[in-house]
């Protein structure tokens, strides 16, 4: 039930919101807001498994943040920003670390966020040939809030926003459901017609937003879904895969005038002009981190020329220059320690896999695409979530060995009764 309220939250419009002084309390912050004492209570206490180290990675994260924001902007102005950058950050990773705890609690999460995605077809689909945002300005007009902004459309079609801010919003939100879809809720079983109405429904929405970086969350979950098809049986399939990027990646640093990012950026945007803004964005932003390693910016402007916005379309760089390199490394090491930690289980269900690789693949896709795109608001939110809800894999043991646990045990309970 948490978990349902946050979602669903989670679907509803900025506009739907709450402006406490300068604090602007949207429908998501405000169910984090009133969960987060009694989550981390239930950390702490260990009542929903033993706190990892991962926990403390995300806590340092957040910490770390907290300092960056109170240098920048003194201690009352920090712990403001500071503090629902908190509630976003950790109580999104806790809302999904704490309340999955089992593969049927994954999968009925999957199943639910599956549906949310199909649903939203029903808006955006009409959405795209007539270009009137149903969902996003009908909910604003209820709520007073501004419509949706005019972005030209793409391919023929208008981009949709579904109930989010914009259409890249929409799109990474359809595409980070497409592993789930794929092996939890179709069970990789493509041939019957459900589960190709669930992918296909997924890829749709995805489509309708007509933005690069979804399409390379889309693209990525669909390599590496591929490539464990494929090689599903093969020992050492995943080394062999990142070896194989880490040879690409050196060959296109030494064959090119350019950098492995600069030819990502380039071919994996829509326009010229948008890989453009991307390489000269990563250009200023790194040197802004350069200038400004340990502490970052805060929330403060950064050097760029006069002609670009503030926009930063790259999560990774946002961070840094935010909060610092440590901040990062925090970040990535929780990402990457996590999805790591969980490929060292062995010998568990073919179904506990199935849920791992979905889990894992659309982490990989969101990572890859943050590159290219800023996550925030709602997706933000989305992203620590989806982190924290692989976790139980650490700490669940597989109904048959809690079976084999429960027959071992069951002589040491019945003995003390035949004394008497």
């Amino acid at each position: 039930m948490p978990i349902m309220i946050f979602l669903l939250a989670m679907m509803l419009p900025t506009a739907v919101s709450l402006n406490l002084g300068g604090l602007r309390l949207s429908a998501y912050r405000v169910v984090l807001i009133l969960m987060f004492l009694p989550m981390l209570f239930q950390l702490v206490s260990g009542r929903r498994g033993r706190v990892h180290v991962f926990d403390l990675l995300l806590l340092s994260h957040c910490g770390w943040a907290l300092m960056a924001l109170i240098k920048w902007g003194g201690l009352a102005q920090g712990i403001e920003s500071g503090g629902i950058y908190i509630v976003e950050c950790a109580g999104a990773y806790l809302m999904g670390r704490l309340y999955i705890r089992s593969y049927e609690d994954f999968a009925g999460v999957a199943r639910a966020y599956v549906g949310l995605v199909l649903a939203t077809l029903v808006f955006t689909i009409p959405e795209a040939l007539s270009g009137i945002h149903i969902l996003h300005d009908g909910i604003s007009s209820v709520f007073g809030g501004p419509r949706a902004a005019f972005i030209e459309p793409r391919m023929g079609i208008e981009r949709t926003f579904g109930p989010f801010d914009h259409p890249i919003l929409y799109g990474v939100f359809s595409a980070s459901a497409f592993s789930m879809a794929y092996f939890v809720v179709a069970e990789r079983r493509l041939m019957k017609l459900g589960g190709m109405v669930k992918v296909g429904g997924v890829v749709l929405a995805t489509f309708m937003s007509a933005s690069g970086g979804p399409y390379v969350v889309l693209m990525m979950q669909g390599f590496v879904a591929a490539w464990e098809r494929a090689l599903g049986k093969v020992q050492g399939r995943w080394a062999a895969l990142f070896s194989l990027f880490a040879i690409v990646y050196l060959g296109i640093d030494l064959l090119s005038n350019r950098t492995p990012f600069h030819v990502f950026v380039e071919y994996f945007t829509f326009s010229k002009q948008s890989a453009y803004n991307r390489i000269i964005i990563f250009e200023y932003g790194s040197a802004e981190v350069a200038r400004h390693p340990l502490f970052g910016i805060g929330l403060g402007d950064w050097i760029r020329p006069v002609w670009m916005s503030d926009s930063m379309d790259n999560f990774w760089l946002v961070t840094a220059v935010r909060y610092g390199l440590p901040a990062l490394f925090l970040q990535v090491a929780l990402l990457l320690g996590v999805v790591w930690a969980t490929g060292q289980r062995k010998n568990l269900p073919v179904e506990w896999r199935r849920a791992r690789h979905a889990w894992a693949f659309t982490l990989f896709g969101i990572g890859v695409a943050a590159a290219t795109v800023h996550l925030w608001n709602a997706l933000f939110v989305l992203f620590f979530f989806l982190i924290g809800s692989g976790t139980w894999i650490l700490d669940a043991a597989p109904a048959k060995r809690r079976a084999s646990l429960q027959r071992a045990v069951a002589p040491l309970l019945v003995q003390p009764a035949r004394l008497f």
